[in-house]
């Protein structure tokens, strides 16, 4: 009997403790600006481009999009603390103007899609 109560105590003990626990806030979900710094259509200078960046303190990432029936690479960087000459900093990197693809707020209201 001892041996079938003891996993129904495990679970139950499991739940209680997460019940009263605080959300999980994901990174995407915190306010931030999104910058994109390159558009490539070879895999290699997108990954050059991400390696550089990542060597100087930012975290990137590259999205995929067609465009004119053109296949490119764009790098993304997500901003979170903006500081000061980020965008200066962005620039001498990549060699580019970066574009302001979004600013993500938390608080912002959510938009009806065409309906």
């Amino acid at each position: 009997m001892t041996r079938a109560v003891l996993p129904l105590v495990l679970c139950l003990a499991l739940a209680a403790a997460s019940c009263g626990s605080d959300p999980v806030i994901h990174d995407w979900q915190r306010p931030h600006d999104t910058y994109q710094v390159g558009a490539f259509t070879k895999s290699e200078n997108a990954e050059e481009l991400k390696a550089e960046l990542e060597k100087n303190g930012f975290a990137s990432r590259v999205e995929t999009e067609i465009r004119g029936g053109v296949f490119y690479l764009n790098v993304l960087v997500d901003v979170y603390s903006p500081v000061p000459g980020v965008e200066a900093k962005l620039e001498r990197i990549s060699k580019a103007k970066p574009i302001l693809r979004s600013k993500a707020r938390v608080d912002a209201p959510a938009q009806n899609s065409g309906s």
